[in-house]
């Protein structure tokens, strides 16, 4: 069996991951094998032990994931891939969400509506990388939309957006998506 390592910021990102994995690669049987950060700074100080680590039990391809939140995109590419450096698993991708991983999953309001079984769909405009703080206003669509009956709980509901989310939708709104993607697809 397949098994890919996944150094996320949290749970929910490794989840709601593991979720996108398994519909892009149209296969449940991949394993996935994790470090959590708990934010960002750990991801840059442990992840090429943790690679190390990953490479141990079995994995054959990495995705470490980190949010751009206000980073300079280029930057913040070039400091993690000089902490990974030397990655111990030759197939692996930097994987930088803009601004945060939820707004790929406001790519697609119909995905929402139904994994949070809202009374009306969210009105989502333009493309949700330009969206500020895209976790906050996610839960506050939400709020909208179920007249103040449901709470986003990112480390609950984000994995059920993403059992519903288009990935065709994610693909065409979300630039930063493409390459997590295509990593998929190839190596799985």
């Amino acid at each position: 069996m397949s098994k890919i390592g996944i150094i996320a910021e949290d749970d929910s990102d490794v989840e709601s991951a593991k979720v996108l994995i398994h519909r892009i690669a149209n296969n449940e049987q991949i394993g996935i094998k994790k470090f959590v950060g708990k934010g960002c700074g750990k991801i840059k100080r442990k992840c090429n032990a943790w690679a190390n680590q990953l490479k141990q039990k079995g994995c054959s391809a990495l995705v470490v994931i980190h949010d751009r939140d206000s980073h300079i995109l280029n930057e913040l590419h070039i400091k993690i891939q000089a902490a990974l450096d030397p990655c111990a698993i030759a197939n692996y991708l930097i994987c930088i969400p803009v601004q945060e991983f939820e707004a790929w999953l406001l790519s697609d309001p119909d995905a929402i509506k139904s994994a949070m079984n809202l009374n009306q769909k969210p009105n989502i405009k333009g493309f949700p990388e330009t969206i500020n703080s895209p976790k906050e206003h996610l839960g506050e669509l939400i709020r909208i939309c179920s007249k103040g009956e449901r709470i986003y709980m990112n480390t609950k509901h984000n994995e059920k957006i993403a059992k519903k989310l288009s990935i065709e939708k994610v693909t065409k709104r979300c630039p930063s998506f493409v390459p997590f993607r295509n990593f998929i697809e190839t190596h799985f």
